[in-house]
């Protein structure tokens, strides 16, 4: 499975094993320096049964992508439910333990104050796994409904491979939000998707650097 909206399809996605078997937008992608903090709100809720979902702002999704592991840039959509086949699915059935099977990652608006400009909407992604900050969002919207209705408080710790993150709620809102004037980014452009006829020449480098250029570098 591709592109994932909603809690329903990403909880049955993400309970499937493992398949071992208009994309590149221009956008600001949420940058935090190490030890960096920021008072952030999610624009996109997770699910549209959420009490504050609307849809001008959308949903977040989960994407089931595949990288190059030797190129972290080189990241695209897995195509095998939406073509048949797959690079990233032939190269990780080829080499199983070279970390080209596809894994899960979310996608998301914030709307970011970071003390140094006026808020702005940036593009957040990170990787959907046990040890992923993501578990902390999806449970809250679980347990609350919604995750649009409050401040947060996101740290970056660590760089590269190594970055972690903390994120910390804040008390919800005693009155309606002013959303107008916030235009977040059309999540399902932001993520690379690349056709088979040409996921090889992506993966392996053989087209224009300038084609990666656009792939989420923060971690």
């Amino acid at each position: 499975m591709g592109i994932m909206k909603g809690l329903k399809e990403m909880e049955k996605a993400m309970e499937r094993p493992s398949v071992t078997a208009e994309g590149g937008a221009k956008v600001r992608w949420l940058k935090l320096d190490d030890g960096q903090s920021a008072k952030i709100r999610f624009v996109n809720e997770l699910d549209e049964d959420s009490p504050n979902y609307e849809a001008s702002r959308d949903l977040a999704i989960v994407v089931s992508e595949h990288t190059n592991p030797k190129d972290y840039k080189r990241k695209a959509v897995c195509t095998m439910d939406s073509e048949g086949r797959c690079f990233g699915c032939e190269m990780a059935r080829k080499e199983p333990k070279s970390g080209w099977r596809a894994r899960f990652r979310y996608y998301t608006n914030l709307l970011v104050d970071d003390g140094l400009e006026t808020p702005y909407v940036a593009v957040w992604s990170q990787g959907v796994g046990k040890q992923s900050v993501f578990n902390t969002i999806r449970e809250f919207a679980l347990d609350t409904g919604s995750i649009s209705n409050r401040n947060w408080r996101l740290k970056r710790q660590g760089s590269g491979t190594d970055t972690t993150y903390i994120l910390l709620p804040g008390d919800p809102d005693t009155e309606s939000f002013d959303w107008s004037g916030t235009e977040p980014f059309n999540l399902e452009k932001v993520v690379r998707e690349v056709t088979y006829a040409e996921q090889e020449s992506f993966y392996l480098g053989f087209d224009s650097p300038a084609s990666a250029s656009t792939a989420n570098l923060e971690w």
